[in-house]
């Protein structure tokens, strides 16, 4: 019941932002219509004037004239063709037939009268070639510049005059008239429309927008005043629309609200099911979206210029990767990188589909999940804030570099991704305290802070229970290191190391480690008891941690690091004691849950492993792994780790990680020979008498 009251809140918050969005505000007025009221802007803006802008383009496209090319291939063809109609000629002439026969073929091809073809009969070959050359030069004259095709005839008319001019005889003239006249006279300078195109296209986009700035309470159009186009469109800017059906508008963002609910819905009902059980996990995650897409809107609806490239860029600011690293910090990386997407999708939609946009988020959002994958420190959070800028700086760059945007243009963008950056940044640190104590979420930030030396149960424990202190950091280093090997989370590990005995403050004497030689309690005690009161530091543990707020997960870790392991040592002292059939091992049973995940495990076993080794004789490197191998064996046998996901191969790992650990630990010492002993004992030792080596010596031992 409560996942759908979650759902249903988050799904009307989302669909709300959208409404304002996207609702559009009806025209108050029509153009032609007298205005009842006097309408004021209700907000300062800038915008292109498109009437206007229009018109300066048209205006510049029209100054271009068309573009025209000079087709050499066309005057080579005339002249070809000409040169052509000269060879037939002289062919005619030169052959075998009577001056009757050439006369009549001359007058059939050329359409020459009779007194012409009497005077043309007797041409030599040098005359004609005399008149060839005459003719092309004539051609080349008028068409070697270019001619268009409406200025064909008038080229040609101007032709045939500047041949009456030529001084040669009648008969000549007519013949190269006759000759033209059996050629086809083409334009040669054509008109290149794609050119054209391509010039008009260059002139309008080199003439800028007109762009049109109004102050908020400026007087749009005046009570009595008849609406015109221009009054239009500038309450059309301010988001006033014709009149809409907006139910409409509402189904589709109902719609595409809900695919993204259902799409997040099957992720984690499928992938994601340990997120999914937690109602709580599911109000986190719609809090984040909806306060991710609220500062969309508000952002996106800030004019940060007069310049319209300028305010455009705005989205740029929409810190994305604030969301993306809450989601990744307080509950899965990978299911911040499927939110990152999502929210891509919402974010491109409410900033005018804008795809430049969605692209910078999504980027700044993955590099923000991989810049707090781990966190050791708080500088991190200054390298995260680096990491994003640098991401949108490029992202930007890379996009206004396809676009052809102006550099100036670019320059602001990618400042306005530094700012985006830092600030993410900034807000998600700053939000972090309050999101993790308000839905009771453990972050790495916060298993830190328990980490430090200084936190109150820490010092009690040092103060209170010296042994178990060091015991539990060398079960968090154990420990730290074998969770590294398999893929555990190795920060948990540690301070659930460090948390796990705290049960012990509360009888720290009744353990060996913080006897510190003294009298032992147990030997006047009898087994069951002893065995009753060890086991019950898990029951005094989790009530220490409840009471100083200890985080659950930390407490999960508490209760689970001794399983139902055995107290095997009171279990035989009480079958020694006789009566072995009175004496049943349930009751020597720690009664606690087994280990549930791979970090409480790994606590178990370097716990029993490290106080087993610290009990060793003489330890070496092969004594210890034997000694791991076998603690761990025992505890697999024993069916503690049945229900955590540790395999062979991780068992393997961990005794690996023991082993090393431990030898580096327990190492062998070297016995100080006699001289060096009697230099100790005489002091000579502090005044500098021994040499740099026996020196060196002396403090690894001490240091042992």
């Amino acid at each position: 019941m409560r996942k759908i009251i979650s759902f249903l809140a988050f799904f009307l918050g989302i669909l709300i932002i959208f409404a304002f969005h996207f609702l559009p505000k009806d025209l108050p007025v029509q153009e032609g219509q007298v205005s009842p009221t006097t309408i004021k802007a209700s907000q300062t803006i800038t915008f292109e004037d498109t009437r206007k802008t229009a018109e300066r383009k048209k205006q510049a496209e029209e100054r271009i004239k068309e573009v025209y090319i000079l087709d050499r291939s066309i005057l080579a063809q005339m002249e070809q063709d000409l040169k052509s109609c000269f060879t037939d000629l002289e062919t005619l002439l030169n052959d075998d037939l009577s001056s009757k026969d050439k006369m009549k073929a001359l007058q059939e091809r050329y359409h020459l009268q009779e007194g012409t073809v009497r005077a043309l009969v007797s041409l030599d070959s040098n005359t004609i070639k005399s008149l060839n050359l005459e003719a092309d030069t004539l051609l080349k004259n008028h068409w070697q510049t270019g001619v268009r095709d409406f200025e064909v005839e008038e080229k040609k008319v101007k032709l045939y005059n500047q041949i009456d001019l030529l001084n040669i005889t009648v008969p000549y003239k007519n013949l190269l008239k006759s000759v033209f006249n059996k050629i086809e006279f083409q334009a040669n300078y054509l008109k290149d429309e794609e050119a054209t195109i391509r010039a008009r296209q260059e002139a309008t986009q080199n003439e800028g927008v007109v762009m049109v700035t109004i102050r908020k309470g400026q007087k749009i159009v005046g009570e009595g005043e008849v609406v015109t186009a221009e009054h239009i469109e500038i309450l059309q800017a301010l988001g006033y629309k014709w009149s809409v059906a907006p139910y409409v508008t509402l189904l589709g963002v109902s719609i595409f609200t809900l695919l993204a609910f259902v799409l997040t819905w099957f992720y984690l009902k499928y992938y994601r099911k340990d997120l999914y059980r937690k109602g709580i996990n599911m109000v986190l995650l719609g809090l984040l979206c909806f306060i991710s897409l609220l500062l969309t809107i508000l952002i996106s609806s800030v004019n940060i210029s007069s310049n319209l490239e300028v305010a455009k860029m705005v989205g740029y600011l929409i810190p994305v990767a604030t969301g993306s690293m809450l989601i990744a910090i307080l509950l899965d990386t990978t299911l911040a990188i499927f939110m990152t997407v999502l929210l891509c999708f919402f974010i491109g939609i409410l900033t005018g589909n804008q795809l430049s946009y969605a692209i910078t988020a999504f980027i700044g959002g993955l590099v923000g999940i991989y810049s707090v994958g781990k966190f050791n420190q708080r500088l991190d959070w200054v390298k995260a804030g680096l990491f994003i800028s640098c991401a949108n700086v490029v992202s930007i760059l890379s996009l206004g570099l396809m676009n052809n945007d102006d550099w100036p243009v670019l320059l602001i963008g990618c400042s306005l991704g530094v700012t985006n950056g830092i600030f993410s940044s900034i807000f998600a640190y700053g939000s972090l305290p309050f999101l993790e104590s308000g839905f009771k979420v453990t972050t790495s930030v916060r298993l830190l802070e328990l980490s430090n030396p200084n936190q109150p149960l820490l010092k009690r424990l040092l103060i209170e229970a010296p042994g178990t202190y060091h015991h539990s950091i060398l079960v968090g280093n154990l420990g730290e290191a074998a969770a590294d090997l398999v893929g555990a989370d190795s920060l948990l590990v540690r301070v659930g190391a460090y948390y796990h005995d705290i049960g012990k403050l509360k009888r720290p004497y009744f353990f060996i480690e913080n006897q510190l030689g003294g009298e032992n309690p147990h030997e006047k005690l009898s087994p069951s008891l002893s065995a009753l009161i060890i086991t019950s530091h898990l029951k005094d543990g989790l009530e220490i941690a409840q009471q100083h707020n200890i985080p659950p997960v930390i407490i999960d870790l508490i209760a689970q690091h001794h399983g139902t392991g055995l107290a095997t040592y009171f279990y035989h002292k009480a079958l020694e004691m006789g009566n072995s059939d009175n004496v049943k091992e349930e009751d020597y049973r720690y009664n606690a849950p087994k280990p549930q995940s791979k970090e409480a495990a790994i606590i178990m076993l370097a716990d029993s492993v490290e106080a087993a080794v610290r009990s060793m004789t003489s330890p070496n490197l092969g004594k210890i792994e034997g000694l791991v191998r076998k603690m761990l064996k025992e505890r697999l046998e024993d069916g503690q780790l049945d229900e955590c996901e540790l395999t062979f191969k991780d068992l393997d790992l961990i005794a690996t990680a023991f082993t090393r650990i431990l030898s580096g630990i327990f190492h062998t010492r070297i016995e100080y020979p006699e001289n060096v002993l009697e230099a100790l004992k005489g002091g000579n030792l502090l005044n500098g008498d021994l040499n740099g080596e026996s020196a060196g010596e002396h403090h690894d031992n001490s240091a042992d």
